[in-house]
Formats: structure tokens, C-alpha cells, sequence
């Protein structure tokens, strides 16, 4: 495989392993409901119930592999490139997720904007 398609490769899964990381510790806490921050025992027992989910473990596995493999990345990319299709990977895949997964409604406006993003990405990469 060419470096430089590898290389985008790992952007793509790095955009992908960030968001799906997002997307479970949001979709824990819409389990949990509101964080009551009333006092720290509050507060550390609803992180020990957070943590409980094997889910989420992974997830925090997903949140750090990200970084590793993005900084692969960028030994083949130039940054002024690499970084906008970056997040405009993570704009569209938040977004899908959120439609999809967590019930997040779609609008007019959000969908132009995603649209947006990834035309901006369009022009930055070519």
C-alpha cells in the first residue's frame, strides 16, 4: 500500500475512533441522565457508574488510540490539509452517529452545514 493513501487511511480512523468515542460517553450519560454535582460522593459515584460499562471502555480506548494514529498521519501529510479533513470527518461522522444512534433530530440547518464543512474540506484537500 502507498504511504500516502495509508496515511489518509489513518486520518479516516482516527476521525472515526474520536467520534465513536464521543458518541459513547454521550450516549452513556443520556443513560445515566443529569449529573448531579452536589458533592464529590455525588459526583464519584456517578462516574464509578459511568465507568461500569464495558462500552465505555472502550470507548476511552477508542478516545486515546485517535491521537496515536492521526500523529502516524501526520508524518506524510501536510498539516494545512490533513487537519481540515480531519474534522471534517469528525463533523460528518457526529453527525451520523447522532441521527442514527442517540435519536438527535435532523434539520434543514444541519444538514446544510455538514454540507458546508465538507465542501470547505473539498476545496482545502484539492
Amino acid at each position: 500500500m502507498k504511504p500516502i493513501v495509508l496515511a489518509w487511511g489513518l486520518v479516516f480512523l482516527s476521525a472515526l475512533a474520536d467520534s465513536f468515542a464521543a458518541f459513547i460517553v454521550k450516549r452513556r450519560f443520556n443513560e445515566l441522565g443529569a449529573l448531579d454535582v452536589s458533592s464529590i460522593r455525588v459526583i464519584v459515584t456517578y462516574l464509578i457508574e459511568f465507568l461500569k460499562s464495558p462500552v465505555v471502555i472502550l470507548g476511552v480506548i477508542a478516545y486515546f488510540s485517535a491521537p496515536a494514529l492521526w500523529f502516524v498521519a501526520l508524518n506524510r501529510l501536510n498539516l494545512s490539509v490533513a487537519y481540515p479533513v480531519l474534522v471534517g470527518f469528525h463533523v460528518l461522522f457526529v453527525f451520523i452517529l447522532a441521527v442514527l444512534f442517540l435519536g438527535e433530530g435532523i434539520t434543514t440547518r444541519k444538514i446544510i452545514a455538514t454540507l458546508l464543512v465538507l465542501l470547505a474540506v473539498y476545496l482545502i484537500a484539492e
